[in-house]
């Protein structure tokens, strides 16, 4: 018998520390979903790359109040 993994000892435990699907997003982790989406419309129209334009993408996108 393997060694398990801290994270797959949480989910076992059922532990806040394990996020899985069912776990709910608060509003932070939310927003951060939505602009990844919003990211990838934006790559597709603009052809950005790289972390540098990601970075720069989300950095904007997220100081935004939610619309």
């Amino acid at each position: 018998m393997g060694a398990v993994s801290s994270w797959q000892a949480a989910a076992k435990r059922g532990s806040d520390h394990y996020i899985g699907e069912a776990a709910t997003n608060d509003p932070q982790q939310q927003k951060m979903k939505d602009c990844a989406g919003k990211w990838r419309d934006e790559k597709t129209k603009t052809s950005a790359e790289g972390r540098t334009a990601y970075r720069k993408f989300m950095g904007e996108c997220l100081k935004k109040a939610p619309a």
